[in-house]
């Protein structure tokens, strides 16, 4: 079998998706899913997948893992928006709908369709959709103002104590504001209960090396990179996974026929 480096593999399962070739994207997703168990990329693509061919208990199973590791992702929570609407399950297709808004509130696709959600649930579109707190606080995020957006966030964390993704975002936040053990301990804090949330498990391995801690640190260290195996390759010439060249993982293409939907990895 030809080899392929990882990144343009990926690449091509998402544009076999994009040309409706879901199947053959499928049985790639779960290949590349054999090698790397815990690839978080292979398993978006293969919940975009079975979206795309309306397996929806699969996808939900697929994009609530993708979740786990990274709570704000765009793709999958549209996914279950669509996912929920379709069982019938209305305040939480708007509930993932308002996290998707949140991650791109100027996108008025999303916007028509967080309109046409609360006008199913409220039997009146409103005309406009207003900044939820987590939007605010993202806004506040990107223009550097952090003690505004920590305060939004702590505010509605108040109210909504299960807000992995403002949890997540806040631990960033502690960070960059120099709040480490401040950091520190909300990442502790949500790995209890998603060990694989990629963001906490970054920081903490950023974080904990020359401190009680250090000890931990390569833990969280293997974990990112069983998330994503460019993070073994990270170096003073490459120190983020984005700039590790392509070509370090490559692995053998799958050779799929027809009717072939690959190992049930996930």
């Amino acid at each position: 079998m030809a080899r392929v480096n990882l990144r343009d593999y990926l690449r091509e399962i998402d544009d076999l998706i994009e040309n409706g070739r879901t199947d053959e994207a499928i049985a790639h997703s779960r290949y590349i899913l054999e090698l790397y168990p815990k690839h978080i990329d292979s398993y978006r693509l293969l919940g975009k997948a079975y979206l795309e061919t309306q397996r929806y208990s699969d996808a939900a199973d697929v994009l609530q893992r993708v979740l786990s590791s990274i709570p704000d992702d765009y793709i999958s929570n549209l996914g279950m928006s669509i996912i929920r609407e379709d069982e019938g399950n209305l305040d939480a297709a708007i509930w993932y709908m308002e996290r998707t808004f949140e991650v791109q509130p100027s996108n008025a696709a999303i916007q028509e369709e967080l309109r046409r959600l609360y006008g199913r649930r409220d039997g009146l579109e409103p005309s406009k959709i207003h900044l939820t707190r987590g939007a605010l606080a993202r806004m506040y995020a990107k223009g550097e103002l952090y003690e505004q957006a920590i305060a939004e966030i702590r505010a509605t964390l108040a109210q909504e104590p299960q807000r992995t993704d403002l949890q997540v975002l806040l631990a960033q936040l502690y960070a960059k504001n120099g709040q480490h053990v401040d950091a520190v301990r909300t990442c502790s804090n949500i790995i209890q209960k998603f060990p694989y949330c990629q963001d906490a498990n970054q920081i903490l391995a950023e974080k904990l090396p020359g401190t009680e801690r250090t000890d931990e640190a390569p833990n969280y260290q293997r974990r990112l990179q069983a998330l994503d195996p460019y993070a073994a390759h990270i170096s003073t010439s490459a120190p983020s996974t984005q700039q590790v060249p392509d070509n370090v993982i490559t692995l053998e293409r799958y050779e799929w026929t027809p009717g072939d939907s690959g190992s049930d990895s996930e």
